[in-house]
């Protein structure tokens, strides 16, 4: 009687830890997206990263039957969408596009920041792990490589000018390029891309580091001419065009992009939604899709290998501030 009282009990103990476990598990990932999830980007509607991050959240909502949205915040420098999704609820419906300024950059350029990059933020899907820049120069300009660039830029120190943007990420590659390339080139910082590309085509500048997507237009006009990419590897469809680093050993700049999640979102959340993202990035069309913005990439990635690159990208940039200082703002 006494072993039947005991087994009796310890059934209906094991039957309320199974309905614990079953209720836990909807709250922490099954019930995961009964309302509308944001994606806030630090940039303005219709640019690369836009595009990329909507193309994303399109195929989510088909493929889960909920609304994923895109919130742009620009402005700040990206710290306005960087404290803003810091500061969310860590519930599994807020993501923040990181790139480089966030995971490894900002630290250099700004004196204070409203939050902590390491603290706040977790990783949780690779959008893309490569938007290169690239080096392109006038046609008027005598040099067909990267090496005879150099060539051209030490016999004349300080007279070849080129086009760059003004934030310290947009204008670390040519100043990382002259620091490797021991060359003069001489920077004209630009807040608007659009005069910056009207001012390399017409050769008011000679020479000029931009993005895949903003040159590709010109490059096919043959009204500039593109030297190198910024990337370790070469870019699908220029493979004709060589990485910088096969002149300069160590030059390695491109611009990432990784959803992020307020510090204490669910584990099984950010596992299920990093899932899902993987088998979408990994689609051909939507690996098409990408390159045609100047970007690629290998898949989402784990939450732990994301961890492990965003050291590495951490480090690299590290290393470029040291050598090529910025005063922080």
């Amino acid at each position: 009687m006494e072993a039947r009282l005991r087994a009796s009990v310890l059934g209906v103990l094991v039957f309320c830890a199974a309905v614990l476990l079953y209720a836990w598990r909807p709250a922490a990932a099954q019930g995961w997206t009964e309302k509308t999830t944001r994606f806030i980007l630090p940039v303005s509607a219709g640019t690369t990263q836009d595009t990329s991050v909507r193309l994303v959240a399109d195929r989510l909502t088909q493929s889960l039957g909920r609304s994923f949205i895109v919130e742009n915040m620009p402005g700040g420098r990206g710290l306005i969408a960087a404290q803003t999704a810091a500061r969310a609820e860590p519930d599994g419906y807020t993501y923040f596009l990181g790139g480089v300024g966030v995971i490894a950059a900002d630290r250099h350029l700004f004196k204070s920041l409203p939050y902590n990059p390491d603290r706040d933020f977790v990783p949780v899907a690779m959008i893309y792990d490569s938007a290169a820049f690239v080096v392109a120069v006038h046609p008027d300009v005598p040099a067909k490589s990267v090496s005879e660039l150099i060539t051209l830029a030490k016999s004349q120190p300080g007279k070849l000018s080129y086009g760059t943007g003004t934030v310290g990420v947009l204008a670390m590659p040519g100043l990382w390029f002259n620091k490797l390339a021991g060359t003069e080139l001489v920077a004209v910082p630009y807040n608007n891309s659009a005069q910056m590309m009207q001012d390399a085509v017409a050769g008011r500048t000679q020479v000029l580091f931009t993005t895949i997507g903003a040159v590709e237009p010109f490059r096919r006009a043959e009204k500039l001419r593109v030297l190198g990419v910024t990337s370790i590897k070469r870019f699908p469809g220029l493979e004709q065009v060589p990485t910088i680093a096969e002149t300069l050993p160590g030059y390695d700049i491109v611009g990432i992009g990784i959803l992020m999640a307020p510090a204490g979102t669910p584990t099984a959340i950010l596992q299920r939604l990093n899932r899902e993202v993987d088998r979408i990035v990994k689609d051909q069309d939507f690996i098409q899709r990408l390159i045609g913005l100047g970007m690629m990439t290998a898949g989402a990635g784990t939450l732990q290998s994301l961890t492990e690159f965003m050291r590495a990208q951490r480090e690299n940039w590290d290393r470029m501030f040291s050598y090529v200082p910025i005063a922080p703002q």
